[in-house]
């Protein structure tokens, strides 16, 4: 967990957090949160946050409901004060340099909203004329990134939602932000769009070195798309971490095996009495387990013993290596899966 020094805390500076990144990956600074928190009336939403993203990442935020999510997104972006502590874009203060801060922020919080009557490249353009700075040029280099060259003078309400979601990043982007904000940006779209959208977000990300930070309740997507993820359960950061780790640690603190047997029910039935193993029957003749404790492969041993004293028909058992990003994400929030 990042954390800030003593005298950090005091003076109110914001330290540029490297822990848990390979130095390779340490780049620029660009959202910096410190020690936020946020009440509505008595109860605290969010509690003594404090995070880093950086400059060429996607930075994932996952959060069972209501842990705080949409609302630490919505005091980034200004929509909501912040009650406690600090946050800065580019090192900008949001609360003191609100308009410096957001000059290098481009966001969709929620869906995006178009002139539907109107074609995309003019939406583009009306937007553009709110922004200094954005030319010509600066537009059909953002049309062709989210890929709508070839329909961006078609009308937005013959768009598809993914395409309505592609022009909303193209629209974020205009004013050459170092941090785009997305909140559930998958929401609604087919397969085909959510990749068309995850690999525009990972080229933003990892070829044009923007931090891309974006909140989604597909953990699928999420482990896909994101270089480093963040757990926020009842408005607390629990875990900072990359994908890989927190998926290899996963696995080592509880691996699974998967057993091919003559009788997967008469296995299963044999082991839901073991201690510190979950067991679920996939069909007749395979089953999984989940082992806990401080030596499981020991433990493995003495479940196959116990199965052949039984007289269980044992082919073969291997173990799981492919752990998802969700078994991880329930195995840290103790089971609470309803994420937003």
């Amino acid at each position: 967990m990042e954390t800030m020094t003593d005298k950090n805390r005091k003076t109110g500076d914001f330290a540029v957090q490297t822990a848990g990144i390979p130095e390779v990956d340490k780049k620029e600074p660009v959202v910096q949160i410190r020690h936020v928190s946020k009440y509505f009336g008595k109860r605290k939403v969010v509690s003594d946050l404090t995070m880093t993203t950086y400059a060429g990442e996607v930075f994932g935020f996952l959060g069972p409901n209501g842990a705080g999510k949409t609302t630490t997104i919505k005091m980034l972006v200004g929509l909501i004060g912040i009650d406690e502590g600090r946050i800065a874009v580019c090192g900008q203060d949001v609360t003191r340099n609100f308009e410096k801060a957001m000059a290098n922020v481009g966001a969709i919080v929620e869906n995006p909203e178009m002139y539907k009557y109107m074609t995309g490249m003019q939406n583009l353009m009306q937007y553009a004329r709110m922004r200094k700075g954005v030319t010509k040029e600066r537009i059909r280099q953002v049309v062709e990134l989210v890929g709508l060259s070839k329909r961006i003078h078609e009308k937005v309400g013959k768009y598809s939602l993914g395409m309505r979601q592609r022009l909303g990043v193209a629209q974020a982007l205009l004013h050459n932000p170092k941090v785009l904000i997305l909140d559930e940006p998958t929401n609604g779209l087919d397969p085909a769009g959510i990749r068309n959208l995850r690999d525009i977000l990972k080229n933003l990300a990892h070829q044009e070195g923007i931090c891309v930070l974006v909140s989604s309740h597909l953990m699928s997507e999420m482990q896909l798309m994101c270089d480093r993820v963040g757990i926020l359960v009842n408005g607390t950061l629990i875990q900072v971490t990359s994908v890989e780790e927190m998926v290899e640690s996963m696995q080592q603190k509880a691996p699974r095996y998967r057993y091919h047997v003559q009788d997967a029910g008469k296995a299963a039935a044999l082991l839901e009495q073991e201690e510190q193993c979950t067991v679920e029957a996939t069909d007749p003749q395979h089953l999984e387990i989940r082992l806990q404790g401080e030596d499981p492969q020991n433990h493995l041993g003495e479940i196959n013993r116990k199965l052949m004293q039984a007289g269980v028909i044992l082919f073969t058992v291997a173990p799981v290596e492919s752990q998802r990003l969700e078994d991880a994400f329930i195995e840290l929030t103790k089971g609470d899966t309803q994420i937003v």
